[in-house]
């Protein structure tokens, strides 16, 4: 039962200060009283009075152990000859000189207009002008001595000198300097967003199994597609598979399709008495369907706001019902045909300005009390009453929490158990327990190149067996599987190291030989940006790239 809770948790320390305040009793890691208790103690041998302890370790080696199979590379997408890809390459900041470059040279009406009008009577380019007005045959030579390699104000540079010192700050519409500072401003902002883009967090993609048996399994693959990823696909997908062949998928020719008014950011599902809700949030409107077996997708509801919407979840507790939340720090709980109900609104950060406008919304065990987060950490919030609102956690005072973490994306674990919530951070990944909050039970340090903006569960099936997390980055592609057990009678514990698991870059080889331009392409096609993933049954995942093919 999830109601059981363990006897004793693993010791932790507390830093309630700074953040830069170090443990006294730490060494590097190493030697310190953390994670570790004694399970047993009884006297060694009978000429002794000493007691031999024994201790028991919160991460242990010994675990499941998987096997690597041939993955099953199935292109949903034909691919698109047309289709554009981004650069790998991330904007340099200091590259802004060549962007202004650029513009005052191939936009100089845009750059110069209003100088322009007001200097034309005073300049003129012919050869015999009037005493009153300026040639300016000279600065054609300037120009063009610019395209040779040489000294470019040798002649010129007192006229160019004095040219500029009359009229420098003033013959750009945009001053240079206010110019220069917004282009630095927006290739930083431009690097960052192609380093993590909270657009994504959550995924673009979803699965809802309709009939499972054994050896396959029949359900809904819910994708975003088009040149602005505005097409909604919903994919009949059977998964068959064995204990010595790897999986293999089955599909419909044509998917069911519709045609949305902006891009897909996120997908959210979930299955009860066999008919799924699949909800998916867009920039500035919300749409819910209705899935089943022998249905053709319905769309039940749909909302539209002027704020930016930053996630929505559908409820594992009932139908038709959903959390969103956008941008301005508005939460509702969303009843399909019912209306809004606003639970809660914050125009700031949880505990600390974080400068960040994401929001994030998830349920808990009880149908009526929401986790709320942000950058800085999570809390609980019971709709039914006001202000009442508990830390599950937060940045600087939950136990083992670094100096700098801010929350990448939190979870409600459902399925594994009915308290528990994963929330993860760019450095580490946390299971909390909602009953004992700000005391992590349990913590990995993920090591993942980018910050893990996906999640899935898988249960244990039997007692023996581990319960599985599956995280997913979007740059790099990374996915990795996490193992634990316990959470009821047992604390928490791992089970083996973390595993890192293929991801579609590292699919090629298996794929149909191809011509090495083709094979080119392909590469390029397979390094996009992962956009979503799933995971079913046997461990197959699936990872969408928001590059318009998956």
């Amino acid at each position: 039962m999830d109601s059981k809770f363990p006897d004793q948790l693993f010791p932790h320390f507390y830093l309630d200060g700074p953040p830069e305040v170090k443990s006294k009793h730490s060494y590097g890691g190493w030697g310190s009283y953390e994670r570790v208790f004694a399970v047993s103690a009884g006297p060694c041998d009978g000429d002794q009075s000493s007691v031999q302890h024994v201790f028991e370790s919160q991460h242990t080696l010994s675990g499941e152990e998987w096997v690597p199979l041939k993955p099953a590379v199935t292109p949903l997408i034909p691919p698109c000859e047309d289709a554009k890809l981004s650069s790998d390459v991330l904007p340099d900041p200091m590259d802004f000189p060549e962007h202004m470059q650029y513009f005052y040279k191939h936009h100089c009406m845009d750059a110069f207009s209003t100088m322009g009008h007001l200097l034309q009577d005073n300049l003129s380019f012919k050869k015999k002008q009037p005493k009153d007005v300026l040639s300016m045959s000279w600065a054609n030579n300037f120009i063009k001595g610019l395209n040779y390699k040489r000294c470019e104000v040798a002649f010129y540079s007192r006229k160019v000198r004095h040219l500029h010192n009359l009229v420098g700050d003033v013959v750009s519409d945009v001053p240079p300097s206010l110019l220069a500072s917004l282009l630095h401003e927006e290739l930083t902002s431009q690097r960052e967003q192609h380093r993590f883009c909270a657009d994504a967090t959550g995924g673009a993609l979803g699965y809802v199994p309709l009939h499972e048996s054994q050896g396959f399994s029949d359900g809904c693959l819910i994708y975003p597609s088009g040149d602005a990823m505005d097409k909604l696909n919903f994919h009949r997908v059977v998964q068959q598979f064995s204990d010595d062949k790897p999986p293999s998928f089955l599909m419909d020719s044509q998917p069911f399709v519709y045609y949305l008014n902006g891009p897909v950011r996120q997908i959210s599902s979930a299955d009860m008495e066999d008919i799924g809700n699949v909800a998916v949030r867009s920039d500035y409107f919300c749409g819910v369907w209705l899935l089943g077996d022998k249905r053709k997708p319905l769309l039940i509801d749909v909302i539209q706001t002027k704020d930016r919407f930053s996630c929505i979840t559908v409820s594992p507790h009932f139908p038709n019902e959903l959390a969103v939340v956008n941008e301005r720090g508005a939460a509702y709980l969303w009843t399909a045909k019912k209306g809004l109900q606003k639970f809660r609104e914050e125009d700031s950060n949880l505990y600390f300005n974080a400068k960040s406008p994401w929001r994030w919304c998830e349920f808990s065990c009880h149908p009526r009390v929401m986790v709320y987060a942000d950058r800085t950490g999570a809390e609980l919030t019971d709709i039914r009453s006001a202000d009442s609102n508990h830390t599950l956690f937060r940045i600087g005072r939950t136990a083992a929490c670094m100096s700098g973490e801010r929350v990448i994306l939190t979870k409600y674990l459902s399925k594994s158990h009915a308290h528990h919530h994963l929330i993860n951070t760019q450095f580490s990944t946390y299971i909390m327990d909602e009953r004992v909050p700000s005391i992590p039970m349990l913590k990995w340090d993920h090591m993942m190149e980018s910050p893990p903006m996906f999640a899935c569960d898988l249960p244990a099936q039997t007692p023996r067996q581990t319960c599985k997390l599956l995280l997913g980055a979007q740059r790099s592609q990374e996915l990795m599987l996490l193992q634990y057990t316990g959470g009821r009678e047992h604390v928490c514990q791992t089970r083996g190291s973390i595993q890192k698991l293929s991801s579609p870059k590292e699919s090629l080889s298996h794929l149909n030989l191809l011509l090495p331009h083709k094979r080119h392409l392909a590469q390029k096609r397979l390094n996009v940006p992962a956009a979503a993933e799933v995971w079913r049954g046997c461990l197959a995942h699936v990872v969408l790239s928001n590059a318009r093919y998956m």
